[in-house]
């Protein structure tokens, strides 16, 4: 099975209500803001070392029993830029949070915090929309 390397849009920032934990030599996020500044559609989109995907994509994904993450909420809320650039109301939005290994789950991040996903995720990230990602085959 292949893995691929999936770099999302970066359709906003962490919010001012992200909350961390700086606890040893790890930082951790515990609570989720995403604030958009822009959006041209994808159903998954980044700002390192977060990724929130629709609620429809976590639905697939849970549906296709894929491996390597969980969802969980996220505050969403877009900035005044954002306000001006992002046509109607945006989509519900959950956390993608990872619990699987990079290149070895279907899902998960590797040691620089990019989005590592099996073939068949990359499957279902596709059928969801995916134009705005890059995509590259993982090496090693």
């Amino acid at each position: 099975m292949g893995f691929f390397i999936v770099e999302p849009e970066v359709a906003g920032e962490l919010g001012p209500r992200t909350v961390f934990d700086r606890a040893g030599h790890t930082l951790a996020v515990t609570r989720l803001e995403y604030q958009f500044f822009g959006w041209l559609g994808d159903p998954i989109v980044e700002s390192t070392p977060c990724f929130i995907v629709t609620e429809e994509l976590s639905a697939a994904i849970t549906a296709a029993g894929l491996t390597g993450a969980t969802f969980d909420e996220v505050e969403v809320s877009v900035s005044p830029e954002g306000e001006e650039f992002i046509e109607g109301p945006l989509p519900p939005w959950k956390w993608l949070r990872f619990t699987g290994e990079a290149s070895h789950d279907d899902l998960g991040l590797n040691d620089g915090l990019r989005l590592v996903v099996s073939e068949r995720a990359l499957g279902v990230l596709r059928e969801h929309g995916l134009s705005n990602a890059e995509v590259a085959e993982a090496s090693g």
